[in-house]
C-alpha cells in the first residue's frame, strides 16, 4: 500500500474515533433520556385497557331480557368480549345485583319506572332499548274497561321482584285500588289456562306482542286485552310510561290480528351499568344495542332506540356522546380493539408534539450544518496533514504529505453540495492549494 494512503487511513481513523464520541455520544444519550422521560410521563396518563369479560343480569330463561342478552352475547363475541349471562327474577333483582358491593354484575336490564332501590347508589343509565307494553287481560264475557273495576277480582300481578308487579301495583295505586280490595293469585301457573279454568279474573303482563306468552293470551277467544283508553292521562301521572297503539292487523294482516286497534301503555326496557364500567365498553355496548334495536318494531319507528329518554338513572357521558354524535371516528373504520388502542395511546402524541415543535425550528440550521459539514469535515484531515509536515520526528516526508493532500483534493471534487454552498467549497480548495504550495517549498 502506498505510504500516502497509509497516512490518510491513519489520519481518518483517529479523526473518526474522536468525532464519533465527541460529536454524537453525549448528545445521543441526552436526547434518548429526554425522549424516554417524556414518553414515560405521558404513559402515566394512558387509560388501562378495557376488560375482555362482562357480566349481565338478564331475567327468566324464557323471557325477553334473556333472549336480548343472548343476542348481545353473540355480537360481543365477534369483538373479542365474553358476555356472561346471569338469570334473575326481574328488574328489581337486577338492580339489587348492580348495587351489590361485590361487583359481580356489570350491566343489567331494568324496566323503566322501577327506579333505583337505593337512592344513594351510583348507577349509570346507558340507553333505553325498546318498549315493553303492559297488558291487562280480562275474561271476554266479563270485560273491564277501567282499572278501578278490578276491586274484588282475582288478579295475577306477576312474580315478586318483577317489573310487571312493580308497574301493575303503581297503576292500581293511582286508581285507588288498594291491595286489600282484591285477591292476588300466585302467577306460577300458565295464565291462559288459569283464565280458561275460571281461576283468574285478570292478568297483568309486560312484554312484546310477539312473545309466546302474550300471543297465547291474545289468541285465546275467552280472553280480552283491555285497551287503556285514558293512556295519555296515565302518562301524565307516570311519566315513564308511553302511550302506544298496536294497530289492527299488526300481528297478522291475513288473519287481521288484532281485529282492532289496542291502546297500550309501555315502559321502556333500559340498560343500566355500574358507574365504574370502562368507557370503551360503554362505546361497544352502544354500538351493539344500536345494531339490535335501531331498526324499529311493531311499537316503535326506526331510530327511536337506543334513546336517552325513559331512563331512571343519569346517563353515562360516553353513552350520551354516542347518541349525539354516533360512534367515535376510529371505531367507524377500525376493529374495536385496534381503535381502542389508538385512542388510549393518543396521549402519547403530547411528547411527540412537544419534541416536534422545537425540532421544526432546528431543521433549517440543522440542514445548513449538514451541508457545511460535508465541506468542513475535510479541514480535520488538512490540518492533520499540515501538523504532520511540521513533525520534528520526520515520520512523514513532505512528498508523502503532498500525495495525501492531492488525494484529498481529488475526493473533494466529487463532493455534492447545493449551489448556495459552493463558495465555501471553493474556499476549502483555496486553503488546500495554499497548503500544497507550502509543502512544495518544504520539499
Amino acid at each position: 500500500m502506498p505510504q500516502d494512503a497509509s497516512m490518510l487511513n491513519e489520519i481518518r481513523a483517529s479523526i473518526a474515533k474522536a468525532r464519533s464520541w465527541q460529536l454524537h455520544g453525549p448528545w445521543l444519550i441526552f436526547a434518548a433520556l429526554i425522549v424516554a422521560l417524556a414518553f414515560y410521563m405521558a404513559y402515566q396518563f394512558v387509560e388501562p385497557a378495557p376488560p375482555r369479560e362482562l357480566t349481565i343480569s338478564s331475567g327468566s330463561p324464557d323471557g325477553a331480557y334473556h333472549q336480548t342478552a343472548v343476542a348481545y352475547q353473540r355480537a360481543l363475541a365477534q369483538e373479542g368480549v365474553t358476555l356472561t349471562i346471569v338469570n334473575s327474577a326481574g328488574s328489581i333483582e337486577n338492580l339489587e345485583r348492580l348495587q351489590d358491593d361485590t361487583g359481580e354484575v356489570d350491566v343489567a336490564f331494568v324496566q323503566g319506572g322501577i327506579g333505583r332501590a337505593d337512592a344513594d347508589s351510583e348507577l349509570i343509565g346507558l340507553a333505553s332499548l325498546y318498549f315493553e307494553p303492559i297488558w291487562l287481560f280480562t275474561l271476554a264475557d266479563a270485560p273491564i274497561d277501567y282499572l278501578h273495576e278490578l276491586a274484588g277480582k282475582r288478579i295475577d300481578l306477576g312474580a315478586d321482584g318483577s317489573g310487571t308487579y312493580a308497574v301493575a301495583t303503581q297503576l292500581l295505586s293511582i286508581n285507588r285500588v288498594e291491595a286489600s280490595s282484591y285477591n292476588r293469585v300466585d302467577g306460577g301457573r300458565d295464565a291462559a289456562e288459569a283464565m280458561n279454568d275460571g281461576e283468574l279474573d285478570a292478568v297483568f303482563r309486560v312484554g312484546s306482542p310477539r312473545s309466546p306468552a302474550i300471543l297465547a293470551l291474545l289468541e285465546n277467544p275467552a280472553v280480552r286485552a283491555m285497551p287503556f283508553a285514558r293512556a295519555p292521562a296515565y302518562a301524565r301521572h307516570l311519566p315513564f310510561l308511553e302511550p302506544l297503539v298496536l294497530y289492527a292487523g299488526s300481528l297478522s294482516l291475513a288473519e287481521n290480528r288484532p281485529a282492532q286497534d289496542i291502546q297500550l301503555l309501555a315502559p321502556a326496557a333500559t340498560l343500566v351499568a355500574r358507574s365504574d364500567i370502562h368507557p370503551a365498553l360503554v362505546q361497544l355496548l352502544m354500538q351493539t344495542v344500536t345494531a339490535q334495536h335501531g331498526a324499529g318494531s311493531l311499537l316503535a319507528e326506526p331510530e327511536t332506540f337506543p334513546s336517552a329518554r325513559w331512563l331512571d338513572d343519569p346517563i353515562h357521558s360516553d353513552a350520551a356522546r354516542y347518541l349525539k354524535n354516533g360512534p367515535p371516528f376510529l371505531q367507524r373504520y377500525l376493529p374495536f380493539w385496534m381503535a381502542n388502542l389508538l385512542d388510549r395511546m393518543k396521549i402519547m402524541l403530547v411528547p411527540l408534539i412537544a419534541l416536534m415543535l422545537p425540532m421544526s425550528r432546528l431543521l433549517p440550521p440543522t440542514y445548513r450544518w449538514r451541508m457545511r459539514r460535508r465541506i468542513y469535515q475535510w479541514y480535520d484531515e488538512v490540518q492533520m496533514i499540515d501538523s504532520a509536515s511540521h513533525d520534528a520526528s520526520g515520520r512523514w516526508r513532505p512528498d508523502d504529505c503532498l500525495r495525501a493532500i492531492d488525494e484529498i483534493e481529488n475526493e473533494i471534487r466529487r463532493v455534492d453540495v447545493p449551489l448556495s454552498f459552493y463558495h465555501e467549497l471553493y474556499t476549502l480548495r483555496q486553503h488546500i492549494d495554499l497548503l500544497r504550495q507550502q509543502l512544495r517549498e518544504r520539499a
